[in-house]
């Protein structure tokens, strides 16, 4: 699944939460008409305390521009925490990657400063700068250390080339991957502290449980159902050849186990039969908890 990530600072100025102007408005309604997830991403740790209700009502006022969003990604972490939410440590994104199984090398990131795209650099999604009215020079300063990405004078125009990038992948094939750049000493070192996901819609909600349904844990629960079913089985035919021994049965028993087909064809029809079984039970339980990414969002 693809997705754009929006730096709060590109729709919201400083700590509103109002949409900023009518070009930050079309640039949500156009990315709201589009298949991509959308994930509001906060790494201000000067922004006011966050919770699920704030995060709500973040989504509720992009929705009430006409846009929409999927989830809300923020750093719940005091300045100098020596979090890994941002910056060369890009769990914002690296979080919300693993939480909805996005693609990143696919994704996009709109940002407003030099630590966003260093950000987006560090995931290995692609990064574009929203200028806000100001210069370049303004945005990026004089040592700005990525610099080969699209530059939008406002969020509409970003959002304009996201969604042409998407149609030349279309017609052309994926887009050239952005390979992250190898960890600083710096970036390597253990950090403490993850960002916080509020999934808002029901898309995001589905991808969240799925998500939290790791392989290992399916493997060892089919393992475990397989063979206590085994021993149950067995159990059964111990139990079932102690009554043909001791029990008289009515004649339609006779019918009901097959006692009419030869003891070893009557095995293997068991076992196909159960074989059936097994592999619809898989794919009831594997079309449950993936397959819920295709399709238009709401």
């Amino acid at each position: 699944m693809k997705a754009v990530f929006l730096m709060r600072e590109c729709v919201f100025p400083a700590k509103a939460t109002e949409a900023a102007s009518e070009a930050t408005r079309a640039g949500l309604r156009a990315l709201a008409r589009s298949d991509l997830f959308t994930v509001l991403l906060d790494a201000s740790p000067e922004s006011p305390a966050h919770s699920s209700g704030l995060a709500a009502r973040l989504a509720a006022a992009i929705e009430a521009s006409g846009g929409r969003v999927d989830a809300v990604v923020w750093c719940p972490h005091p300045a100098g925490y020596g979090c890994g939410c941002w910056g060369a440590n890009p769990g914002l994104i690296l979080e919300a990657g693993a939480r909805f199984d996005l693609q990143l090398g696919e994704c996009y990131l709109i940002g407003a400063s030099p630590m966003d795209m260093e950000l987006a650099t560090a995931a290995g999604v692609r990064p574009v700068l929203d200028l806000q009215g100001r210069s370049i020079g303004e945005s990026l300063g004089d040592n700005c250390a990525h610099k080969d990405h699209p530059i939008a004078t406002e969020l509409a125009q970003g959002v304009e080339y996201v969604l042409a990038e998407e149609r030349v992948s279309a017609q052309l094939g994926k887009p050239r991957l952005i390979v992250p750049p190898t960890p600083t000493e710096e970036a390597s070192r253990p950090v403490v502290g993850t960002p916080v996901v509020t999934p808002i819609s029901r898309l995001a909600a589905a991808a969240n449980r799925r998500i939290r349904l790791r392989r290992s844990d399916v493997a060892r629960w089919m393992s475990l159902l397989i063979v206590g079913g085994v021993w149950l089985s067995l159990g059964i035919a111990y139990l079932l050849a102690h009554l043909y021994r001791v029990q008289p049965f009515p004649e339609v028993v006779w019918y009901i186990t097959l006692q009419f087909i030869p003891r070893v064809a009557r095995g293997v029809l068991f076992i196909l039969t159960g074989v059936a079984v097994v592999l619809l039970a898989s794919r009831s339980f594997a079309h449950a908890f993936g397959n819920g990414q295709t399709g238009r969002r709401r």
